[in-house]
């Protein structure tokens, strides 16, 4: 069989593999649905792990607990809440929780960033109206018992907090790699006409590969060839990438493909399409001092909840979860 025209762009084999792996490696997440698995069963009322999801990441906000029990504590609690709210006779008008969301977004910048941050973190703004109800609820438990709530905040736990969170290497920004997959698919036919197939789509993947400018070129290099399959663009992470892969996209630059590289579902290459660089946004001390606050609030929140879960009937579905 005759063999293909050298190309100065032929890589190892192992580059393969590495091709392969780009799918996990892309930014682009997959949503997930989110299940609905009933952890408890609070005076008869359903805990479910999408209550616990919501406030896990209502907490990155707001602040709080930032593990999966302690915001399950918090949906817990606020179930206790209404029940013990109920029998004092406490409501919370919806006027209320209007104004404290008001005053919340207020502090973010106005209503439309509050949305696009919940958005963003995958909060529902049903369960950032949740979290306010059970708030102002719990201050009017409070008021009419006569139980004393006085978080104390230290200033110097405020610098402390804020000093840590900006050290954290996750805020440096960092540089992404733009790249396209290209894919020329060989059908499943007999070995020897395979062979053949291959060779046909070898010189076609050449003529591409002579044609192609950078990536604004790439559909107009493989035009008139049949059964191209070209990706979206797709943002990979470089620092977890093999060095190898990493290298050879360097080498072939943004003017050059890389491949092509033999599958046993054809004919690959990967077009580098340059980069981006992404700068994590930089919380303010304000919103450390903020989120400090709220953690002293919680802790004494706990200290009268845990007595009220202790009449309440709690039944866990999770033994792991059982609260003290």
């Amino acid at each position: 069989m005759p063999s293909t025209a050298p190309n100065k762009l032929r890589y190892p084999r192992r580059l393969l593999a590495m091709t392969l792996m780009l799918a996990v490696l892309v930014l682009a997440g997959s949503h997930q649905a989110l299940a609905g698995k009933v952890l408890a069963l609070v005076n008869d009322v359903p805990v479910t792990s999408f209550d616990v999801s919501q406030r896990l990441k209502l907490n990155s906000i707001v602040g709080g607990a930032r593990t999966r029990k302690g915001a399950f504590r918090s949906v817990v609690n606020a179930v206790v809440l209404e029940t013990e709210a109920r029998k004092m006779g406490l409501e919370v008008p919806d006027t209320a929780i209007n104004k404290a969301v008001e005053k919340m977004a207020a502090n973010m910048g106005g209503m439309s960033k509050l949305k696009a941050t919940l958005r963003k973190a995958g909060v529902r703004m049903s369960t950032l109206r949740s979290y306010v109800r059970s708030t102002l609820l719990f201050r009017a438990m409070a008021r009419k018992t006569g139980k004393r709530i006085s978080p104390k905040v230290d200033q110097q736990e405020i610098d402390r907090r804020y000093r840590k969170i900006m050290s954290d290497p996750r805020l440096r920004p960092i540089t992404i790699y733009r790249v396209r997959q290209v894919t020329m698919p060989v059908e499943n036919v007999a070995p020897a006409m395979r062979q053949q197939l291959m060779y046909a789509r070898m010189v076609e993947a050449q003529q591409i590969m002579k044609r192609y400018r950078g990536c604004s070129t790439l559909r107009k290099a493989a035009s008139g060839i049949f059964n191209v399959k070209i990706s979206r663009t797709l943002e990979a992470d470089p620092r977890r990438m093999p060095k190898e892969l990493r290298n050879a996209l360097r080498k072939a630059g943004t003017k050059r493909l890389v491949g092509p590289i033999r599958t046993r579902g054809g004919i690959q290459f990967l077009a580098f399409c340059g980069t981006r660089k992404i700068v994590p946004p930089r919380p303010k001390k304000e919103q450390i001092a903020a989120m400090v606050r709220s953690e002293a609030m919680s802790r004494e929140v706990e200290r009268v909840m845990k007595d009220l879960r202790r009449r309440a009937y709690i039944e866990y579905k999770d033994k792991k979860l059982a609260l003290r």
